[in-house]
């Protein structure tokens, strides 16, 4: 969305709009809303025969008389050696404000001896590049007159729109986090108080008949502590990989060296009783379950056993 036609080269923009006020410099063979960065009254000149800028400049300045045009040039020599002064960039400014800018073609492009029209509405309308190039006067003149003038008020009240929707977000971003952060400062200080048991709280949570609320938190609490502490045993390689197949329990330990590293297997009868006390408890609990001092139960054929259990299996 445009909110400002021209934003850029705002340093440029700045130091053009008061030079022109302040210290008003004018080319000799072009009229008196033309200026220029040199100290002196010098006529622009035509870079060569293909030069379109001096021309162009002369048709906007006589039909766009409340525009100014603020030139910033570059100095060449003919064949005698004499000065020339010809042009580089023309900042425009439509009743003072920045509306665009007109440079020449890079050298090295197919464009070398043409110009290149610039502001955000190009930018917006372009499917690639940013800049409308041309070597024709015609296509020039055409160029300008569609692009080049102060925003509109569709464009003010469009660019309104989107601001008051972006600050509008951006609030309700805000006012989420503030309360998110008040919400969680208010858990945290709740949580706080049922974990040191204070009565006057408890007692509160009883009358409200909300008692199941503390014991579905204290049983959470519990599963998070243990999940927690198996996470950092299965990290630390603090156990062993069980998977029962037909009639036999399959044992690996993962971080073995390569000759020890072979799964070990063991018939139900063979094993030893703890071993054995684990499993049976692992296979009553529920899939993906943790059993204090026993392990972990992904599935009716698959567990992680805790090394103290296994201590005597290892032997």
């Amino acid at each position: 969305m445009i909110s400002e036609i021209f934003p850029q080269d705002s340093y440029i923009v700045v130091n053009a709009l008061a030079k022109m006020k302040e210290h008003p410099h004018h080319f000799s063979n072009m009229p008196r809303n033309v200026y220029h960065n040199r100290n002196d009254t010098v006529p622009l000149e035509q870079r060569n025969d293909l030069d379109i800028a001096p021309a162009l400049l002369l048709y906007l300045s006589q039909h766009y008389t409340n525009y100014s045009f603020y030139v910033k040039t570059r100095t060449r020599y003919n064949e005698k050696n004499e000065e020339r002064i010809v042009m580089r960039n023309i900042y425009v400014f439509d009743n003072g404000e920045a509306v665009g800018v007109i440079s020449r073609g890079e050298r090295y492009s197919n464009n070398q001896n043409g110009l290149e029209f610039e502001n955000k509405r190009i930018s917006w309308d372009l499917k690639r590049g940013s800049a409308k190039k041309t070597s024709k006067l015609n296509a020039a003149k055409s160029i300008f007159a569609k692009y080049f003038y102060r925003m509109t008020m569709r464009e003010h009240m469009e660019s309104l729109a989107a601001e008051i929707r972006y600050e509008v977000s951006n609030a309700m971003y805000n006012m989420r986090n503030e309360h998110a952060n008040a919400e969680h400062r208010l858990m945290a200080f709740l949580r706080k108080e049922v974990e040191q048991n204070n009565q006057l709280v408890m007692t509160c949570i009883e009358t409200l008949g909300k008692a199941s609320l503390i014991d579905s938190y204290n049983g959470n609490k519990e599963a998070v502590t243990a999940a927690g502490n198996l996470e950092k045993l299965i990290e630390n390689q603090k156990g062993y990989y069980v998977m029962l197949k037909d009639d036999e329990y399959i044992s690996w330990r993962k971080g073995d060296s390569d000759a020890l590293n072979q799964p070990k297997r063991l018939k139900r009868e063979e094993m030893p009783e703890n071993m054995r006390m684990a499993l049976g408890l692992l296979k009553l609990a529920e899939h993906k379950t943790f059993v204090h001092e026993a392990g972990f139960k992904v599935s009716e054929n698959k567990f992680f056993l805790l090394d103290e259990v296994q201590l005597e299996f290892d032997n």
